[in-house]
């Protein structure tokens, strides 16, 4: 049987100042006998939100002659195309003005396509061929794209590989190296002040420690799309390529590097993870509507986790920046009210609706996927240590799975059953407590496994000794209301379930103009003013709902948050020390000093 023939796509710029193009489709006869709809996705695999991209999109037209015709509309995003005998020419304008990895961004510096917010595709034909070319762009651009270039067109076999390979076209800084018998390339867009030859090094480590999970690459070549912009970081992953933002100015600090090193190793762990090894609902996909699973909590969650596995094995992130990470992690999300609320097959379920659209009640009945899901991911890593005695661990997990599964899809039954093949345990247990349920993170796993501790502190004990000595510094860091305040003023942002601020009546949105009688125009002055009582005191508040001003008193409570640490066991035994240098890739950790409470 002959292959279909392709849906032939030519980009044009229109106004790069305005961050207009134009894309002309020609769709062949033989596609369209009887005609068709053509439609543009609604969503971009890998970012689980419906970003509506066909608001973008305007001047739909088809070429009748020496005319131009608008094509029938028949929802936000679908287009009748009529019956025809010979190939078939749509034009149309797309407007690119949002620097994400998920959105079309055009000026005259460079032009980013994301062909889900670009491309229309014909109902019922996802799998016809389409050719990409490019003209009236500067001569001085170059292309940097996934898909291989074939007189001069880039190739795509159906539309499933092209919404994968997105196209980055302007004057970047180009590098590349090899692993194994792959060849990577990186294309850097966008001044920064970062040095290229060791984030091209750092990379090509990152690369190797995560073949060397899987045995290798199931690629011969792979594509890195580096895009620098102030104040922006994000990462989408594709299946022979991944797109990174990362802020301009994060070098001049080890933690921008450390921080960019660990979105590439978190975005390239997802070529086998989410991309080849992934749950039967995430491919093929519905382009037009959601496509739900309750496994986000594997794809991103453990893939958070495996990110700091993969630098520490590749040398190039310290274990006292991870262990930070790890511990700042753990104490936002053990104090987050939504862990009571939501599990995480239920974050992942609802992420279309829930994670990317948060509101402000968000942080009380909700957890993400991806937070919880790493901590998640640390904890089924120590379970498996523990049950094999060191022996195997979440790296091994993945192994086994693309081992026996591939790119056959993936479910949750599978994932239990090689649970329970490496730690010698039943998964129910896990599963119910940190999956499916809400338990409380069990801390003491950690230990067991790895012989890490999670310290607790409470706010007081982190003051310097001048502080502590000082009554007044003492009683405001042991004072709480559980009122959170926005940053851009003394507006209440949230406020905790069951907390003192809550039984006063005190709501989102609400303003504090005066605490104790005192004028209050900032946050800051709203906290110094709320924690002035002191722990038994109780704070007179002025403030004003919907523009109506009512007064109210606030009891002052000893503050429960608690941040925490992650130290060393020094008493640690020669099978958990091992299980960590076998995770980690690291030689065990000395102790950062004098221990607090432990968790």
């Amino acid at each position: 049987m002959s292959k279909p023939a392709p849906i032939r796509a030519t980009l044009r710029p229109l106004d790069l100042a305005q961050h207009l193009f134009e894309v002309g489709l020609v769709f062949p006869a033989e596609a369209l006998a009887k005609g068709g709809v053509a439609a543009l996705p609604a969503w971009t695999p890998g970012s689980y939100l419906v970003r509506d991209y066909a608001r973008f999109v305007d001047r739909v037209r088809w070429v009748d002659g020496p005319q131009e015709r608008a094509l029938e509309k028949l929802d936000k995003q679908r287009w009748a195309l009529p019956a025809s005998r010979g190939d078939l020419t749509v034009r149309y304008r797309v407007y690119g003005n949002d620097l994400t990895v998920r959105t079309n961004h055009m000026d005259a510096t460079h032009a980013q396509i994301i062909p889900a917010a670009t491309f229309l595709y014909l109902e019922g034909q996802l799998d016809r061929p389409i050719t990409v070319h490019f003209e009236g762009f500067p001569t001085t651009w170059k292309v940097a794209s996934p898909l291989p270039l074939k007189q001069g067109a880039y190739q795509a076999r159906d539309f499933d590989t092209l919404v994968d390979s997105p196209f980055e076209l302007g004057a970047f800084k180009s590098r590349s190296f090899k692993a194994g018998s792959t060849t990577f390339q990186l294309a850097f867009t966008g001044a920064h002040n970062g040095d290229e030859a060791r984030i091209t090094e750092a990379t090509r480590k990152i690369v190797e420690a995560a073949g060397a999970i899987f045995g290798g690459f199931p690629f011969q070549r792979y594509l890195f799309l580096f895009t620098f912009a102030p104040g922006l970081r994000g990462g989408l992953e594709h299946r022979d390529c991944t797109s990174l933002i990362s802020d301009s100015h994060a070098f001049d600090r080890q933690e921008g590097y450390h921080a960019l090193h660990q979105l590439v190793a978190h975005e390239f762990f997802h070529a086998w993870n989410v991309k080849r090894l992934h749950d039967p609902a995430l491919g093929p996909f519905d382009y037009s509507r959601e496509n739900p699973t309750k496994m986000l909590w594997f794809h991103e969650g453990l893939t958070s986790y495996m990110e700091h596995v993969i630098v520490l094995r590749a040398g190039v992130v310290p274990w006292n920046h991870t262990a930070k990470e790890l511990a700042r992690c753990w104490s936002e999300q053990v104090q987050r009210p939504g862990r009571l609320e939501q599990s995480l097959e239920e974050s992942s379920w609802d992420t279309w609706i829930r994670l990317y659209k948060p509101h402000e009640f968000s942080p009380n009945s909700t957890v993400s996927y991806y937070d919880k899901g790493e901590l998640v991911g640390w904890l089924m890593d120590a379970a498996l240590r523990e049950g094999s005695r060191g022996r195997a661990g979440l790296a091994e997990l993945f192994a086994l799975l693309w081992q026996r599964h591939g790119e056959r899809g993936l479910t949750d039954a599978d994932v239990r059953a090689a649970f329970r093949e490496l730690s010698g345990r039943e998964p129910g247990p896990f599963w119910d407590a940190y999956i499916s349920g809400r338990a409380e993170l069990d801390a003491d796993l950690l230990r067991r496994a790895f012989g890490l501790g999670l310290e607790a502190q409470a706010p007081w004990q982190g003051l310097s000794q001048e502080e502590q000595r000082d009554t007044v510094s003492l009683q405001r860091a042991r004072s709480w209301t559980g009122l959170v305040l926005a940053s851009n003023g003394p507006v209440v942002q949230n406020v905790i379930p069951g907390s003192p601020a809550a039984v006063a009546g005190l709501s989102f949105g609400m303003e504090i103009l005066a605490v104790d009688g005192w004028r209050t125009k900032t946050a800051a002055e709203v906290q110094r003013g709320l924690a002035q009582p002191g722990p038994a005191g109780l704070a007179h508040i002025l403030a004003t709902d919907r523009s109506r001003v009512f007064e109210v008193d606030v009891p002052v409570i000893e503050n429960p948050e608690r941040s925490y640490r992650l130290v060393p066991d020094q008493a640690a035994n020669a099978v958990q020390r091992s299980a960590y240098e076998a995770s980690y890739g690291q030689p065990w950790p000395a102790s950062p000093g004098k221990r607090g409470k432990r968790r």
